[in-house]
């Protein structure tokens, strides 16, 4: 319940603009999207599943198709391993080739073979015994020996097994039947290789709709449309383990492309170690191609209902709003006092009525403050202003020009007396005090800001004496360069007062100006006491802490600076301090660079 109560307080205190909205959402374009999303989504289903159910009854007729093939082979692998002639033909000894030819050509069982059945490619009989090879009968030499699939057949005594193997005459890669063969008294007699017919397994996968690959052992590729993945692993299969006859689906990345896989595996016929895998890729674009095409344009129709429908409701609610705001400024109006409210015709609604009831109110109250408050406002205002000219005529009394007039007669009366110091002194502060008196918001040339501080480092140092020297450089063209007045004298001034080592026989002053890429950039050096690591600590964090947070910190003047600079150019610029304790302080100014060309530094030193 509480969430509910925090629910609908939420919603009752937001703007009555964002409830219409939130409603319209709620109630229409949300179930909208979503019923789309399920069609679009259900629909994909039903056209993947579909296609599946087809691809299921094809591999069916495939794998039919391909076990009367592989059966074709292992029947014609157990006539030869029973049959005496070719046992006959391999025990016998012979006294010279002729006789090898007559008996080769007394055993013509593996041409017949050959002839009548187009399922076999080859075959070839590796005979342990060294006689004279021809096409079908082939010496097994050691190299022969030597390789894994001879080896295999050998270890599995007579047991049938299927290996991808290459023929030894002509170099090509079949699915191979390989088998050993025993004589009478289970002696080695050699080893049969069958090889499929590669054209006999195109025909039977020829008419399939997506790529269908034949696998052995989920190790080789055996048979595919595409002859460049023949030999190759099939690295589509996830699941190398599936047991016989068993039929998995699975999603997966085959050329970069994202296919549901089809898998059957099963075992031909009197084998024990191998598997064959009849796989199916069906690109799932492609097949949702045609139903997404449909899904696309009813979405089209419903986002273009969906526009038209935002539209008006948007218009609506722009109308409604401008209305209400009218309406709460007006109000907001007379709550301030001011009652003189614009005549709107805001519509013949409630809210227009209500508005034109607002408007005979604020007249109401308008007449009855003139009857009741006007003569004593009218009467307080005069004597306000009575009070003001007074002010005035006696501020006027003591104005710049009395102030200047009089510092140049002292300066004047100075001279008279060749009192050079003197005269110079009340000159220079005659013009600091001008400049400062004229000082506005408007930003000043920069170099009359760097002229207003060699006057008051030239009123320092006649006070100090050589105690203090100063130098000004300026290492860039700064004409026409514009800045806040008075950004640069509180810097200087904290050089002067807190800077300067009262025990140093000689403290310096250096002002550096001068550009890089991104900066213009002031600095402003002194050789005094410098500032205790705390102390400094406490003055980077002041620059940047808020307002109140600087106000009760030290260096008021320098977070002053700071923040004018960051108000009126950007968080990019501002102040910087760094000092050693003992050695001196530097306070840059990082200003916004302006282009132009950099002159000859004009140094200053006194």
């Amino acid at each position: 319940m509480n969430y509910l109560s925090q629910l609908t307080r939420s919603f009752t205190n937001r703007k009555v603009k964002i409830k219409l909205l939130g409603i319209y959402l709620a109630v229409t374009v949300i179930p909208i999207l979503l019923i789309g999303f399920y069609l679009n989504y259900s629909m994909r289903n039903v056209v993947l599943n579909n296609t599946i159910n087809e691809v299921d009854a094809n591999v069916d007729k495939l794998e039919m198709r391909l076990n009367t093939i592989l059966d074709r082979a292992i029947n014609i692998s157990d006539q030869i391993y029973i049959s005496d002639d070719l046992k006959k033909v391999l025990e016998q000894e012979y006294d010279n080739n002729l006789q090898i030819y007559n008996a080769y050509a007394s055993y013509p069982i593996f041409n017949n073979y050959l002839r009548y059945y187009n399922e076999i490619e080859n075959i070839r009989f590796y005979m342990t015994k060294e006689m004279i090879t021809n096409s079908q009968f082939v010496y097994a030499d050691q190299e022969t020996r030597n390789q894994a699939w001879y080896q295999k057949a050998i270890e599995r005594q007579g047991r049938i097994s299927w290996e991808y193997m290459q023929d030894k005459w002509t170099k090509e890669s079949y699915l191979t039947l390989t088998r050993s063969v025993y004589g009478n008294n289970r002696e080695l007699l050699g080893v049969l290789a069958i090889a499929i017919s590669p054209d006999n397994l195109t025909s039977i996968s020829k008419s399939e709709l997506f790529d269908v690959f034949v696998s052995l052992d989920s190790e080789k590729i055996v048979h595919s449309k595409d002859p460049r993945y023949l030999g190759e692993h099939p690295s589509f299969i996830k699941k190398a383990d599936i047991q016989d006859q068993e039929s998995i689906i699975y999603d997966t990345e085959f050329k970069q492309e994202n296919y549901k896989i089809y898998l059957r595996s099963f075992k031909p016929s009197k084998t024990l170690a191998n598997q064959i895998q009849i796989t199916a890729l069906i690109p799932i674009e492609d097949v949702i191609k045609d139903s997404r095409k449909v899904l696309y344009n009813g979405f089209l129709i419903v986002t273009i209902c969906l526009i038209v429908s935002i539209t008006l409701i948007g218009l609506f609610i722009k109308s409604f709003d401008k209305r209400i705001y009218q309406l709460r400024d007006a109000m907001n109006n007379i709550a301030k006092g001011n009652f003189d409210i614009k005549d709107r015709k805001l519509g013949g609604d409630e809210i227009g009525q209500a508005y034109e009831d607002l408007v005979v109110t604020a007249d109401s109250i308008k007449e009855l403050i003139n009857e009741v408050y006007i003569h004593k406002i009218n009467e307080e205002q005069w004597k306000r202003r009575q009070k003001e000219s007074e002010f005035k005529m006696l501020a006027s009394q003591i104005n710049p020009h009395f102030l200047y007039n009089t510092l140049e007669m002292i300066r004047m009366k100075a001279l008279i007396n060749q009192d050079q110091e003197v005269a110079r002194s009340v000159m220079l502060l005659s013009q600091m005090m001008r400049s400062s008196l004229e000082v506005s918001e408007q930003p000043i040339l920069l170099e009359s800001e760097l002229k207003l501080i060699k006057t008051y480092l030239e009123i320092q140092k006649m006070r100090f004496g050589d105690k203090v020297n100063f130098s000004v450089a300026v290492e860039c063209d700064i004409q026409d360069y514009y800045i806040f007045p008075l950004l640069l004298q509180p810097i200087v001034e904290n050089a002067i007062i807190h800077g300067i080592d009262r025990e140093m026989e000689t403290s310096m002053i250096e002002i550096n100006v001068y550009r890089t890429a991104d900066n213009l950039v002031i600095e402003v050096k002194d050789n005094g006491v410098g500032i205790a690591p705390e102390r400094l600590m406490l003055l980077k964090n002041a620059l940047d802490a808020s307002e109140d947070t600087a106000q009760q910190s030290s260096g008021i003047g320098m977070n002053n600076v700071n923040k004018r600079i960051k108000l009126y150019y950007g968080e990019a610029y501002g102040v910087d301090i760094a000092s050693e304790y003992g050695i001196g302080t530097v306070v840059t100014l990082f200003l916004p660079s302006e282009k132009g060309p950099d002159s000859d530094a004009e140094i200053i030193d006194h």
